[in-house]
């Protein structure tokens, strides 16, 4: 910048000279008549510099504007003034510390000179807030300007919140400027001051009733006191003024809110009214206050709510899976089918036989023929579904068709290739029949390598080595298997104990056979081998 001058550059720089050369001999003419030395800047080996260094850094030329200092510091290097001048300079290149130490140096060599604290206090709020603050309270001490004020509480934000909110309450006495309200709430809040947020945030909404933020800003802090009636007025308000997506993030605090505080219930019911009433809204937080509802016993509120969520046309089959789920747990598997049923009859979702399948198998709520059907009929609906080719591979599985248990598997993985439950599903029934067992160790490994931790998966590992003759790593992956199942496995406790018969160890294989007959005494086949 400093090397391109150009002819508006020095338009301005010339205006500039003019004017200061005027104030300059001005002085100096007032100054001889009284018989006085005049100040350094004045003099008249050191005024051309400093009249062009000052028109330079007006005009935004500080590489020119420091050389003119420069030379001027090699004429009289204890005139405060240059000092400060090359302080800006370096400040307007961007060299930090060079422009502090210059700053440093004018305050050393004058303790009142003009501009210095000001400086110091904006070089210092980068890397050193303390001594910041400290040189924006000097500068308030020997001017009490708006500006000064506004400097000082804000670097004294971290150090002495207490005074920074003074300064703050002062300039807005004299000011409306709304980024002053809004600076001064902020700080009342970072420092716990909820009285002086709520009674300047109120005065705030009243002045600017078309800025829901300030609703939203007074009911969570009115939550956070516990005065649930006035938080739900302020972020109802808040909700009614506010586009969707920022009502949907509000709602989002307002849910973790009353869920970590226990807000009353009527608190609740009115959240669950507005829920109801908002259709546009992601049903995740519907399901949200569906549960909170259940856990406070008040079933009949959830049940009217979930109704209202099952109509929903973005209702899919994750959230219909999370709404059964907690409805069941809670006694009413029944009426989650009805509730699936119900929407079935009127939108014919493709998921809807494989989330009522999931219920029945998972909770018992219909009989073994009508879940058979729900499955053929998930099948008719989408013979593609992962979720729904598990749960037949696994029911084929359960009746003892592994024949076919294979082949849906298989399906699955093409459809899925990273559904490590399906992997190590078929992992497990191939190393069962014998067959394959490169196959079912390389689906054994992919499981593992998803869950590292999961007792099914290293049995299934280890069971796969066991078929392959690798009984001494069968071993391992076995015991740390049961090692990490919190119930006891007669499943794994057999797998070991064959492991060690195949490698010879008798005393460890009946010990394992043994806790194997006693977690399960219907293997009585296990009766023989530990005579």
């Amino acid at each position: 910048m400093g090397r391109n001058f150009d002819c508006k550059g020095k338009l301005l720089c010339g205006a500039i000279v003019r004017k200061l050369l005027v104030v300059i001999v001005t002085v100096a003419s007032v100054c001889s008549a009284a018989g006085q030395q005049p100040p350094c800047r004045y003099r008249s080996d050191i005024a051309p510099f400093v009249v062009r260094a000052t028109a330079y850094l007006a005009a935004g030329y500080p590489h020119r504007a420091k050389r003119e200092v420069e030379h001027a510091i090699e004429r009289d290097s204890a005139c405060s003034i240059l000092w400060l001048l090359l302080a800006k300079a370096y400040r307007d290149v961007g060299e930090l510390q060079p422009s502090i130490a210059a700053a440093e140096r004018a305050l050393m060599l004058d303790s009142t000179a003009e501009d210095a604290d000001e400086l110091l206090a904006e070089l210092y709020a980068l890397n050193n807030p303390a001594r910041a603050a400290q040189h924006a309270l000097r500068a308030l001490l020997r001017d009490s300007s708006l500006s000064n004020r506004l400097r000082a509480a804000y670097l004294l934000r971290a150090s002495d919140t207490v005074r920074a909110i003074a300064l703050l309450r002062e300039v807005l006495a004299e000011t409306t400027a709304e980024e002053i309200a809004a600076d001064l709430i902020e700080l009342c809040v970072e420092h716990r001051d909820t009285t002086e947020a709520i009674a300047l945030l109120r005065w705030a909404l009243f002045e600017n009733p078309d800025r829901p933020e300030l609703a939203r800003m007074l009911g969570l802090l009115y939550a956070e006191r516990n005065q649930w009636d006035s938080a739900w007025f302020f972020v109802r308000y808040a909700f009614y003024h506010m586009e969707s997506v920022d009502v949907s993030t509000l709602l989002g605090e307002w849910l973790q809110m009353v869920a970590h505080s226990s807000a009353p219930t009527p608190i609740l019911l009115q959240t669950s009214a507005f829920l109801r009433e908002r259709q546009d809204l992601p049903a995740y937080y519907s399901l949200v206050v569906a549960k909170m509802l259940l856990e406070r016993s008040l079933g009949d509120v959830a049940l009217v709510l979930a109704d209202a969520l099952a109509s929903r046309r973005d209702w899919g089959r994750n959230d219909a899976l999370a709404l059964c789920d907690a409805l069941a747990q809670y006694g009413y598997a029944d009426r989650a089918q009805q509730l699936l049923e119900k929407r079935d009859s009127t939108t014919g979702d493709w998921w809807i036989p494989s989330v009522q399948f999931y219920l029945a198998r998972t909770y018992g709520t219909l009989p073994p023929d009508r879940r058979l059907q729900l499955l053929r009929e998930a099948f008719l609906r989408d013979s593609t579904d992962p979720a729904t080719l598990f749960y037949a591979a696994y029911y084929a599985d359960s009746l003892g068709e592994r024949g076919r248990a294979i082949v849906l598997y298989e399906r699955l993985l093409f459809y899925d290739p990273s559904n490590a439950a399906a992997a190590n599903n078929l992992a497990y029934i191939l190393a069962e029949r014998g067959e394959r067992l490169a196959i079912a160790l390389e689906l054994a490994t992919r499981a593992l390598d998803a869950d590292s931790t999961n007792p099914s998966y290293l049995d299934t590992y280890g069971w796969v080595l066991h078929k392959l003759g690798r009984y001494a790593e069968a071993g391992e992956y076995l015991e740390r298997a049961i090692a990490l199942r919190e119930r006891p496995s007669a499943t794994l406790f057999e797998h070991l104990g064959d492991n060690y018969s195949r490698m010879g160890v008798a005393d460890k294989a009946h010990f394992w056979w043994q806790r194997a007959l006693e977690a399960d005494p219907s293997r009585s086949y296990l009766r023989a081998r530990l005579r």
